[in-house]
């Protein structure tokens, strides 16, 4: 049997077609983040601890920016997004709203949003 390639990514697409939304909606993907973990918290600025470990945090959530703003996780996982913090307190204080992700978006030059997603997230957006 011949092999099917898998995490054949998105060709550099920052949102999701309706399809492919539609679809993550019904179960979400995995994340694959690629950039190293620093040893120092982005945040506090203070070294990994045995019982606060430094991890990946993400600006935009994978929920949220997949769920509520339809982007691709090939997107939500690229570096800019990614940050090192602490697992507790530190991880939590990276992650934007959904305001605050929509912020980010249109600060990173995106002007529009797909039309399939919630007349709420169309509503926060416009109103930024």
């Amino acid at each position: 049997m011949e092999k099917i390639n898998t995490n054949i990514g998105f060709n550099g697409e920052v949102f999701l077609t309706k399809e492919q939304w539609d679809t993550y909606r019904k179960r979400m993907p995995v994340r694959y983040i690629s950039k190293k973990k620093k040893g120092l918290c982005d945040v506090c600025g203070e070294q990994s601890k045995e019982n606060n470990p430094i991890q990946n945090a993400h600006k935009i959530g994978f929920g949220l920016g997949i769920l509520y703003l339809g982007l691709t996780p090939e997107y939500v996982d690229e570096d800019e997004n990614i940050m090192s913090a602490h697992r507790t307190k530190c991880n939590k204080s990276v992650e934007l709203d959904l305001e605050g992700s929509c912020r980010q978006l249109k600060n990173a030059g995106i002007i529009k949003l797909p039309n399939y997603l919630p007349a709420f997230v169309h509503s926060i957006w416009n109103k930024i």
